[in-house]
């Protein structure tokens, strides 16, 4: 899976902030509401049981971002044309 990120994109610095969570640790802190942790936990149930994983939630959601480190391409595209690349790298 790739997550394709354009500088153009950029509408708050904080974007930054969240592609930087994703790349140092998988995830972005608070992203998910407790239902759509559930959904989340109810979607990879099978494959958890397959890993031997426990069946409670820190477990599952440990697994679950084990995958996305696994899965997932980050893409951040800057154009060289004008100060958005020097701002940002």
């Amino acid at each position: 899976l790739t997550f394709l990120f354009s500088d153009t994109e950029i509408v708050e610095e904080s974007f930054l902030e969240d592609v930087a969570n994703i790349l140092s640790s998988g995830e972005v802190p608070n992203l998910y509401t407790g239902d759509e942790l559930n959904a989340i936990r109810a979607s990879i149930d099978k494959a958890a049981k397959e890993a031997k994983v426990q069946q409670n939630p820190e477990a599952m959601y440990d697994f679950f971002i084990s995958r996305v480190r696994q899965n997932l391409h980050v893409v951040f595209c800057l154009s060289y044309i004008g100060t958005s690349f020097a701002d940002y790298c």
